[in-house]
């Protein structure tokens, strides 16, 4: 019940703020059943969660920037998973923790904004990167955005994008933890429990994200970073 409740609470924040669920939830599941059950559960849960908004937002993805993305996230997610228990994970959740929080403050307080334009084909690295790390670290969801909002995404075509991406990132992460023996029938029911509460919480943000404007959706995605970022280095440390 308690996984259940932060489904619809985490989801529904970050369907408002495009993405950052999993990664607010990984001090409570360590917390509740442990870390090592961590990255598996969160998959299973996100398989409830990304079809939705897939469907929801199907109109608004752009197909151009998938058709770059997938393929990295694919073989991003098969090498990320196979070397979950080989690699320091702390270290990782320390680096993305400070990627998230420093991205955050220098967009609110700097002068200098990030100069960067976002290519199309840098797609394909940025997605084998960040499935390798969602694969050692269970969730790196906002580490997407400042690129996708550097590309020219907005609000709905960010939300769907990243959700066909993420879908079939979860789905190849799954058959790996299988595969290597990462999954059991308690994980997989506790992953149940929280994807049930993700799909009550993207059904309730959907009219709420329909409702802001591209200014307020920017500034709900830097706060979910920000925070993010705090509960990868508490995870950490």
């Amino acid at each position: 019940m308690i996984l259940f409740i932060f489904g619809v609470i985490a989801w529904f924040f970050s369907t408002v703020a495009a993405g950052g669920a999993a990664t607010l939830l990984i001090p409570v599941i360590s917390f509740l059943v442990g870390a090592q059950m961590v990255a598996p559960i969160i998959s299973i849960a996100a398989l409830f969660a990304n079809p939705s908004r897939a469907v929801i937002f199907r109109r608004s993805i752009d197909w151009q920037v998938t058709r770059f993305l997938l393929p990295g996230s694919i073989i991003g997610a098969v090498v990320g998973s196979w070397s979950l228990s080989q690699s320091n994970i702390q270290m990782l959740q320390i680096l993305l923790g400070v990627f998230l929080i420093t991205y955050v403050l220098q967009d609110r307080f700097s002068k200098v904004k990030l100069a960067i334009k976002m290519k199309l084909p840098w797609f394909f690295p940025l997605g084998l990167t960040v499935s390798f790390l969602s694969g050692l670290v269970g969730a790196t969801g906002p580490v997407h955005n400042p690129f996708m909002l550097s590309y020219g995404l907005k609000k709905e075509d960010l939300v769907g994008t990243k959700a066909i991406n993420s879908l079939v990132m979860q789905l190849t992460k799954l058959i790996s933890y299988g595969t290597f023996g990462a999954l059991s029938i308690q994980i997989a029911g506790f992953g149940v429990a929280l994807g049930l509460g993700a799909l009550v919480g993207v059904f309730l943000a959907r009219k709420q994200l329909n409702r802001i404007d591209t200014q307020r959706f920017k500034q709900y995605s830097l706060i979910l970073m920000f925070i993010s970022g705090i509960a990868m280095l508490y995870k950490a440390i």
